[in-house]
């Protein structure tokens, strides 16, 4: 009977009021909140507090879960927004079914089960032109169907996690493409080296793409073919949300990993100049050439040498390089910005890439499936460009790459050459990046390592 009358009083107000809640309404949060707008006299009366105000209701949900809740006197009533879903449809009024593209299945055979008629897919087909191509849906990519009334409205395509195209046929047709916003979430994660890393993050659902992450931040501090049981690591990073759904690892925040007994740390900074990771003196962790021409860890079948017995020739000679094992098609990396001097095939070598990165190294990639699109005699390329794939061409035994490095044009060991760091972060950004170090510490210093997790990274 009281909230009744406190309804009531509230539809017959002329005072201008707005109140927004953010959180998501219950039956108990709206009585308090209704409540706080009136003071109740002794006699019963009660009498409005203030005009032209806003409250906020802090419940610790989060902000996706939050909806307003907009009381004026120009309605007169209570009126709630109508929330929106990741695709823009009012979860009100609308209802969805969600479905999976089966093989051999199309744009027209999706809508004509759903309902829809032959010259009404035939129009969104029409419009649809210049936009997208609709024989791109792939099996195994999700769809919805949105419905109001019981009537299907929209078909909307997901063509990765990220994007997706919508086509509109309810008022007026229209198809436009559309992107989900990502969310990211801060996380840890912590593990004292024993077995496998894989296996033992698998184990306890970590992240692949993670390991690699982390392999590549310290990938020249720390030797990840020789960790030892004991070592341990810790990691502050993002993982990205879309549409509630995990969608892979953003950047990593702070980064500790010991090692024999050595502890390295990362941090990360960004100012207007540059971003990059740097150690707690302001020394970037990052050398003018990747460690390794791969995305991901590789198996070596074959070290730098100065006599190695060749599987194919059957005698002893120099092995100027060293072979990663790898499956035939992964992408091969420019392990340094440069130009390339050479893209053919070479006999023995194969199809082969050379790099010139400045007056002092030059790499080789051998025995390429093929080379990537843009890579030619001459082309610029940047650290991390994909110039190859790895193959099985010319003198080879299986699927392989054959990575050299040439010092004054003298082939070295790519594996245990020091090489020199990109730019240290300069002076005037000291203070700054010190703070960075500081709060990073502490994050580090008050993670507790878990149960045991890892031991080898490739």
């Amino acid at each position: 009977m009281v909230l009744f009358k406190i309804f009531f009083i509230l539809s017959i107000m002329k005072k201008n009021v707005v109140v927004f809640v953010k959180s998501s309404i219950v039956p108990g949060s709206i009585l308090l909140l209704i409540a706080a707008l009136f003071i109740v006299t002794p006699g019963g009366n009660a009498t409005f507090l203030s005009t032209k105000s806003e409250l906020e209701l802090d419940t610790g949900l989060p902000r996706s879960a939050q909806t307003d809740l907009l009381i004026t006197s120009d309605t007169e009533e209570i009126l709630a927004s109508e929330p929106l879903d990741s695709f823009g449809f009012s979860s009100q009024k609308t209802e969805y079914e969600e479905g999976t593209i089966r093989r051999n299945e199309s744009f027209y055979l999706i809508l004509r089960r759903h309902g829809l008629s032959a010259l009404e897919i035939q129009r969104l087909t029409d419009s649809s032109r210049g936009v997208v191509n609709l024989k791109r849906l792939l099996p195994g990519q999700k769809y919805r169907i949105y419905y109001e009334n019981e009537k299907p409205i929209s078909f909307v395509w997901m063509q990765s996690p990220l994007q997706f195209v919508r086509f509109d046929w309810d008022t007026e047709l229209s198809v436009e493409r559309g992107s989900l916003p990502v969310t990211p979430v801060e996380s840890e994660y912590a593990g004292i080296i024993s077995s496998s890393l894989y296996e033992s993050m698998s184990d306890r659902n970590g992240t692949p793409q993670l390991v690699n992450e982390l392999a590549d931040l310290f990938a020249w501090q720390v030797n990840f073919f020789g960790l030892q049981k004991g070592d341990h690591f810790k990691v502050v990073y993002e993982e990205l949300f879309a549409n509630g759904e995990f969608i892979g690892i953003g950047d990593i925040q702070f980064a500790e990993f010991q090692h024999k007994g050595e502890v390295f740390r990362a941090y990360l900074y960004e100012h207007p100049d540059r971003t990059g990771y740097f150690d707690e003196h302001g020394n970037s962790l990052q050398k003018e050439l990747l460690k390794a021409p791969f995305k991901y860890s590789q198996r070596i079948s074959s070290g730098f040498s100065h006599s190695r017995f060749h599987p194919v020739l059957k005698t002893r000679r120099p092995h100027y390089g060293t072979d990663y094992a790898a499956p035939k098609g992964t992408p091969v990396l420019a392990v340094g910005d440069g130009v390339v001097t050479e893209a053919q095939y070479r006999g023995a070598n194969g199809n082969i890439v050379q790099i010139r990165h400045n007056s002092t190294y030059r790499t080789a990639y051998l025995h390429l499936n093929g080379f990537a699109k843009g890579i030619y005699k001459g082309a610029k390329v940047t650290q991390g460009t994909v110039i190859g794939y790895v193959g099985n061409t010319g003198l080879s035994t299986g699927p392989h790459l054959c990575y050299r490095l040439y010092k004054n044009d003298q082939p070295v060991n790519s594996r245990n050459i020091d090489l020199p760091a990109s730019d240290s972060l300069e002076e005037i950004f000291h203070e700054d990046f010190s703070r960075v170090v500081e709060r990073g510490n502490l994050r580090l210093q008050y993670l507790p390592l878990q149960q045991e997790l890892a031991s080898n990274l490739p």
